[in-house]
């Protein structure tokens, strides 16, 4: 079971009333954006291996059509092939505690659905020079977009690909495959169950101190002591 963004942000705008006692309006805008930096953290936190993540925290861009680019445009790459990219700007991952994109998965149809290997954009030039690595194809994220590239160029015959990952702004990733202005609030939310008190919690413990308790200074000198209390 997966919980709509309504609510979520319902349940969390009840908590911060029961807790601190107001019944104040709040802008429901404002709490959605808490929610995904919540669970932003939680999920690079709490994930110890990609391979092993909960589907129900994944989000899937399918049919992402791709373009072949000169490589000496790219920087990560000097040895002047070419080299498959998204022809659009994928949405940004959450980066690991490694600061390694979350992707979970990239694969094309044309090649039999095989996963692609993620690497990092540093290693590019060096992947798939092995005795057996040469029909590897490889997949990173850089400036935005995804790109492949394989040392036999069996990568130039994929036209689209299927990209699992987790995204820092989940509604801007339904609407990268689903278009502007598609994604309702009372659609579900990708959070597993088990993080949704966990990430409420952290959303009533961290962000709406910061509505009862703007950041003041008390102290009248010439730094910035800001505390986050109000004054005595």
């Amino acid at each position: 079971m997966t919980r709509s963004l309504n609510e979520i942000v319902y349940d969390v705008i009840e908590l911060y009333r029961a807790n601190y006692k107001v019944t104040d309006s709040l802008d429901e805008r404002q709490v959605v954006s808490w929610i995904n930096s919540t669970r932003a953290t939680l999920l690079r936190e709490g994930t110890k291996s990609i391979k092993f993540m909960d589907p129900h925290n994944v989000q899937t861009l399918s049919q992402v059509e791709l373009e072949l680019v000169d490589s000496i445009n790219v920087p990560s790459l000097t040895n002047g092939g070419r080299v498959l990219r998204t022809k659009k700007e994928i949405p940004s991952f959450i980066n690991g505690r490694d600061n390694f994109p979350m992707i979970v998965r990239v694969y094309g149809a044309e090649i039999g659905g095989e996963p692609f290997e993620v690497i990092s954009p540093y290693m590019a030039p060096y992947s798939g020079s092995g005795k057996f690595n040469g029909n590897t194809i490889y997949v990173y994220y850089y400036n935005k977009k995804l790109y492949l590239t394989s040392k036999s160029g069996l990568h130039k015959t994929i036209k689209y690909i299927t990209v699992d990952g987790l995204f820092s702004n989940p509604i801007e990733a339904y609407e990268f495959v689903n278009g502007e202005d598609s994604y309702d609030w009372n659609m579900e939310y990708p959070i597993s169950e088990s993080l949704v008190k966990l990430l409420m919690d952290e959303v009533i413990k961290t962000k709406f101190n910061f509505i009862l308790y703007p950041p003041q200074d008390p102290v009248n000198n010439a730094s910035d002591d800001l505390t986050n209390k109000p004054v005595e």
